[in-house]
């Protein structure tokens, strides 16, 4: 049985809905309880004490009452607005696409205080330089915490380790690459061409920090050809497309 009653924490607001006239439905990534749905109760209202500390793209200091179905914001402090994301459009909308598959592909209530830090330095980041290495970056970084690494190390199949000359595919089916034998008509569907080029980038950008990830020099080529498989194995993972990542792809090119 779930227990009841008081607890602070950290808290990532991700998302932010009408709940009814005056109150906020939150969807919080807590650094204590993992993603929880919360109540921010008159929240709406332009004199409300909670107003500053409920906004999305925040970190705050909250104290909630745990209830059976949804927890109750009492208090909140903004600990960090990302003020920059706010005046960039390109930014806020990498904010909206990373909240929303954090928000789409983390499971309820399931404590995991490396994907909380990724959660925020994502934010961090992104509040500072956005591009499109960045947001690879931590598509990949999240993905291997949430155990969805693909199979890099050579054809998930057969196990062929793969030549400079061999061509290769990423299956978002199977989970990995494919050579060019075990490439069969039934998983071509679900198979988009790869290099090696684009298997160095994807390990180094799980390896590389953050902050150092835009002195990476990617050849465009390349980077259309990682991108193209992270989106089609992201929606795998979740059976459908993030709203906002067409908006960001669009957003990406200007």
């Amino acid at each position: 049985m779930k227990s009841l009653g008081l607890y602070r924490t950290d808290a990532i607001v991700i998302r932010s809905r009408k709940y009814s006239e005056a109150d906020s439905l939150l969807t919080l990534l807590t650094e204590k309880k993992g993603k929880v749905q919360a109540i921010a109760k008159g929240v709406r209202k332009t004199n409300s004490r909670l107003r500053g500390g409920v906004q999305v793209f925040t970190l705050n200091d909250m104290l909630l009452y745990q209830g059976r179905n949804l927890d109750t914001v009492t208090q909140s402090l903004c600990k960090e607005a990302f003020t920059p994301l706010h005046d960039d459009i390109k930014a806020v909308t990498a904010a909206s696409y990373w909240c929303e598959l954090l928000d789409k592909i983390i499971p309820s209530e399931e404590r995991d205080a490396t994907v909380f830090h990724l959660a925020l330095a994502g934010l961090h980041v992104l509040s500072i330089e956005t591009s499109e290495l960045v947001i690879r970056a931590l598509e990949i970084k999240l993905l291997t915490i949430l155990g969805y690494k693909p199979y890099l190390e050579g054809c998930t199949s057969c196990g062929k380790e793969f030549q400079e000359k061999d061509i290769i595919s990423f299956s978002t089916a199977q989970g990995g690459l494919l050579c060019l034998s075990c490439s069969t008509s039934e998983v071509k569907k679900y198979s988009y061409p790869f290099t090696l080029e684009a298997i160095a980038v994807w390990k180094q950008l799980l390896r590389m920090e953050l902050h150092k990830v835009n002195r990476m020099k990617i050849k465009p080529a390349c980077m259309s050809i990682l991108g193209k498989a992270l989106d089609e194995f992201i929606i795998m993972q979740l059976d459908y497309p993030l709203k906002s990542k067409a908006v960001l792809n669009t957003m990406l090119q200007m």
